[in-house]
């Protein structure tokens, strides 16, 4: 089951609209050292809250159109506070309980590793100290960060229409400039078919807590919002950091490849380029995005290339090649081509040790890249994609355009970008750094595969069966719906006399 997972999208970079989403508990529950207030709600066996509920903007993802609802606080602690749509059924027990995880487990090591820990300075005055706090600042200034659970309309309908949205975080509600504005520092979360109170609705809590915090450093650090795929890529590591464990979702989508899009090259570096091909084209996005950050991790050994990645001055590929280039030492990877293709190849060599591998992680050490199918001799590929054929006597073509080549062997694990192996495969990719370039054709060798991925085995091994409901962006859903998505937040400087000391 994938009905846990959230994904976040929309996301606007000059002019492009702002959306993040995801499926998210962040609730609350006591402890011995954390101070917790419950409010009496409209959950499973209490009546209407004795105070005032509020009333809160949220949009219709099916329609587009944005409505009013009415929420109770039911749980409040430190750093969050947490309403609840009237008649949604979450109890009082299920909002301490997440609020327990977030204090506890869930701020620390979001902070830790992605949040910027310092003084953050405007006008001669200290208006926070860390990333969540200048997001409060941002936002209403009360110290704690607003979580409303609610039922999103997204028409999810079981056996009919298997995809829903489990939450989003839009920056508008930082600003009075759109009437649909909450005027505070929040994140939406879906309460139907999510649910709240779960490690799986943790782990999307923190995906949506890393976009807020993408965005509320790229006030600080850039002259723009962060590449979709860069921040949904922080985000998906986001969820492996909450759990310890890889979601299911995430490796075995890519072993499977249910789209049958991954083996033909789609992956994350244009978000949601092959959605009119089929619709769960979005879950490759998610999947890749997944992989790709998890190996940097692996192959930097440690998370904190994640930090570098996050306050970069750059946008764009640049964070990313910067910060491997700094933490993985040995590959030259401040070039896009090169850390483009090591990656590649580790999904089809998946070595042990050393770059072309995810370092024999218990669960990544599974994954398989596909082959191209036999009688396909070319192949039409978008900046960033890049695919596998199986090499008998095969020379490696000539590069053309921002088409490259490279021969991989998995018996010795190596890659050559001269020659290719016999039983080995052409890596075919496509290294162009604009993500809104077109498509390029490349060569494939149309000759049958002999890898067991290939031919079905990989679903035994893997032994997971992957069906919905399936959890996408409210920005894809809105697109599917015909819509462009939510009002635009255009970043065009960093916050003007504001500064950091460390």
């Amino acid at each position: 089951m994938i009905d846990y997972f959230s994904f976040t999208e929309g996301f606007m970079r000059k002019g492009q609209f702002l959306l993040y989403l995801g499926f998210v508990a962040f609730l609350f529950c006591s402890c011995d050292n954390l101070q917790i207030e419950i409010g009496g709600g409209t959950g499973n066996s209490g009546g209407p809250s004795d105070t005032l509920p509020r009333k809160f903007w949220a949009q219709n993802i099916a329609t587009g159109s944005f409505y009013q609802i009415d929420a109770d606080l039911m749980a409040e602690s430190k750093n969050c506070k947490v309403w609840v749509e009237r008649g949604s059924g979450v109890s009082d027990a299920t909002a301490s309980s997440m609020a327990k995880a977030y204090e506890d487990n869930i701020l620390p090591k979001m902070l830790k590793t992605y949040g910027i820990n310092a003084n953050i300075v405007y006008e001669g005055e200290v208006v926070a100290t860390n990333t969540m706090e200048l997001a409060d600042w941002l936002g209403d200034k009360d110290g704690k960060l607003c979580i409303l659970l609610l039922d999103i309309k997204d028409e999810y309908n079981p056996g009919v229409n298997d995809s829903y949205v489990g939450g989003y975080f839009w920056g508008e509600n930082f600003r009075n400039l759109v009437k649909y504005s909450n005027l505070c520092d929040m994140i939406y979360i879906d309460t139907y078919p999510g649910k709240p109170g779960t490690m799986e609705s943790n782990t999307t809590f923190a995906h949506e807590m890393q976009h807020m915090m993408n965005f509320v450093t790229s006030q600080l650090t850039r002259e723009s919002l962060m590449d979709l795929w860069v921040d949904e890529g922080l985000s998906q590591s986001a969820e492996w950091l909450i759990s310890g464990s890889h979601p299911e979702v995430r490796w075995a989508w890519y072993n499977q490849d249910p789209s049958g899009l991954i083996k033909k090259g789609n992956n994350f570096f244009i978000w949601g380029n092959r959605e009119k091909e089929n619709q769960y084209a979005i879950l490759d996005d998610y999947s890749t995005a997944y992989l790709f950050f998890q190996w940097l991790r692996l192959q930097a050994g440690t998370s904190d290339i994640y930090y570098d990645i996050i306050t970069s001055n750059n946008y764009d590929y640049k964070a990313v090649t910067s910060a491997a280039n700094k933490y993985i030492t040995g590959g030259n990877y401040s070039d896009w081509s090169t850390l483009l293709k090591a990656w590649l190849a580790a999904n089809y060599i998946n070595a042990p040790s050393g770059p072309y591998g995810y370092k024999n992680d218990g669960t990544l050490k599974n994954i398989r890249a596909r082959t191209m199918p036999a009688g396909v001799n070319n192949i039409s590929l978008a900046p960033g994609e890049g695919v596998y054929s199986t090499t008998n006597n095969f020379g490696i073509p000539s590069n053309k355009q921002s088409i490259r080549y490279a021969g991989l062997n998995k018996t010795s694990n190596t890659l050559s970008d001269t020659a290719t192996f016999s039983g080995g495969a052409l890596l075919t990719y496509n290294a162009n750094t604009n993500n809104k370039g077109g498509a390029e054709s490349g060569i494939t060798t149309g000759v049958a595969s002999y890898d067991a991925a290939d031919n079905g085995s990989s679903r035994s091994v893997v032994g997971i069966k992957l069906s919905g409901p399936f959890a996408i962006g409210a920005g894809d859903m809105l697109k599917r719906s015909g819509f462009e998505g939510m009002p635009s937040f255009e970043l065009t400087q960093p916050i003007k006399g504001i500064t950091i000391f460390e």
